[in-house]
């Protein structure tokens, strides 16, 4: 019995899609795996504590802009639209009702 021509084409595609879902690395990339996570405080949010609930004003934003050194600042009100980007260096500050800064935040 003779294998149809739909069939003999199929089969060398299945194998190729299935290679493909194999991952990166199968076919001589890099897997996700192999990729190190970045640290998880690369823009220094953890060093902040001492600025939770304090009004960011001018001298208070110098102060942290001196104290996390040359990287992005982004200050986010409540109900701000901001973007979806990931940015591992930037610091977000994020404030409340009251104007406080209430967290700080890589990305």
């Amino acid at each position: 019995m003779e294998i149809p021509m739909h069939v003999k084409f199929l089969v060398p595609l299945a194998a190729i899609v299935l290679a493909a879902c194999t991952g990166a690395a199968g076919l001589g990339g890099t897997a996700s795996a192999d990729l190190a996570p970045p640290p998880p405080d690369e823009c220094q949010a953890s060093t902040l504590g001492r600025y939770l609930n304090v009004l960011p004003t001018d001298d208070i934003k110098a102060a942290i802009a001196a104290q996390v050194g040359d990287r992005r600042i982004r200050y986010i009100a409540p109900g701000q639209a901001v973007t979806m980007d990931y940015l591992v260096f930037r610091l977000n500050v994020e404030t409340g009702k009251d104007g406080r800064i209430k967290r700080f935040y890589c990305g």
